[in-house]
């Protein structure tokens, strides 16, 4: 039976991360193995991917007064993707904000209790509205004037994930056309880091802080902490089509599901079922899945989960399908992660390269996959390419993306 629900497309595309103020090149990043990853001045001993900016250049005093740091991001981010889309969504109900942000304005609470509590005194701004976790929504909302729904995710490393599917879900539907969809997170100040580091699952590198990251790899110990920002811009494949924009893949899939195992820990089974779901969605086998960026965080327990989950998915068509572990290179972003690794998805099938980890390792035996490393792999002849979000709190989101087609 001849799908007829309406076609998503992606035109645009906006990244900030601390590989890159620009899409293109924090992919030129990845494919040339370079990482982001480095000592932050404020948080000593430990290495962290940071976006290195200045506010004022990109926005006013009054505009900086009710924006935390991660709302920023989430405006810089989605200027690019609706300037790279040709779109001028300003008064245009037909088009939403989706977005996703797990934790909020983490810079401006911990500047707002450090002078509560006589710690430092610093300038006085509207806390209240600066740490929301729909303020990046909002604000993206406001600085490009749209007045269609502005809604917020809130589900952990996962949030920006669910923003993209469920604004693919608004336009398959019928109530939005174009919707601005990705996701936000900065949380590199010292208060918030030091209680991941109490969590015990930040990397541990006996090297350079650079290679401390190894998803999948015999003693991989945990992750590095990273801010930035993404924003695909999503539009209804005929509107695109008659105003002339550029398409630059589709959005075919997308599961969710919830492990309802461990507030913390992952369960395979869980993660199946997201996966399984995303593949109904887009109407594909697995064996149609050439490309997989996986949620990757290095973790024992997590990095073991996913691979158990994609073994029962993918059989033995898992051993030869090109893995990417793209936080190897510009490290967990959290609520803004799903995002950022769906557009690098969106880019590794245009370009048709698979992204590397930037190191040659050996493969845990308890976790084997397909692990792109040292080096980029071709993704020429594949049309179809899997992105995994999980999350704290068991939420799993998968996004399937393929290249665009004329049929």
């Amino acid at each position: 039976m001849r799908d007829t629900r309406r076609r998503v497309v992606v035109t645009g595309l906006g990244t900030v991360s601390c590989l890159g103020m620009d899409p293109v090149t924090l992919f030129e990043n990845l494919v040339e193995g370079v990482s982001g990853i480095r000592p932050h001045p404020a948080l000593p001993g430990e290495a962290v991917g940071w976006v290195e900016y200045e506010p004022a250049d990109h926005f006013s005093r009054s505009q900086l007064f009710t924006m935390d740091r991660v709302s920023q991001l989430a405006v810089l981010s989605a200027r690019q993707a609706v300037a790279a889309a040709g779109l001028a969504p300003r008064k245009n109900r037909r088009t939403g904000v989706l977005f996703g942000c797990s934790f909020g304005g983490a810079q401006t609470l911990e500047e707002s209790y450090a002078s509560y509590f006589g710690a430092r005194r610093g300038p006085r701004k509207l806390s209240i509205p600066m740490t929301m976790s729909h303020a990046p929504s909002a604000q993206i909302s406001i600085h490009l004037g749209v007045e269609g729904e502005s809604q917020s995710y809130s589900t952990a490393c996962s949030s920006s994930a669910v923003a993209i599917g469920e604004g693919m879900r608004r336009i398959r539907d019928g109530y939005l056309d174009v919707a601005i969809a990705g996701g936000a997170e900065s949380m590199l100040v010292p208060g918030v880091v030091g209680e991941w580091q109490k969590l015990g699952v930040l990397a541990r590198p006996e090297g350079e802080p650079s290679t401390g990251c190894r998803p999948f790899t015999a003693g991989r110990n945990g992750f590095h902490l990273s801010e930035g920002a993404a924003t695909l811009v999503l539009e209804e494949r005929d509107h695109a089509m008659d105003r002339g924009a550029p398409i630059l893949a589709e959005i075919t899939g997308y599961g969710v599901s919830n492990d309802a195992f461990h507030i913390t820990r992952p369960h395979a089974d869980g993660q199946c079922i997201a996966i399984r779901n995303a593949l109904a969605d887009a109407g594909l086998e697995p064996e149609q899945i050439g490309h997989i960026n996986a949620h990757g965080t290095s973790t024992p327990a997590g990095d073991c989960a996913e691979a158990a989950s994609l073994r029962k998915v993918f059989g033995s068509h898992l051993d030869t399908t090109p893995l990417s572990a793209t936080k190897a290179s510009h490290g967990h972003c959290i609520g803004s992660s799903g995002a950022l690794e769906a557009a690098v998805t969106v880019m590794a099938l245009n370009r048709a390269l698979a992204p590397p980890v930037p190191f040659q390792a050996e493969i845990d035996e308890l976790a084997p996959v397909d692990l792109v490393m040292g080096a980029p792999r071709s993704l020429a002849g594949v049309d179809h390419a899997m992105s995994n979000s999980f999350a704290f709190g068991g939420n799993n989101a998968v996004l399937i993306i393929s290249r665009n087609s004329a049929g």
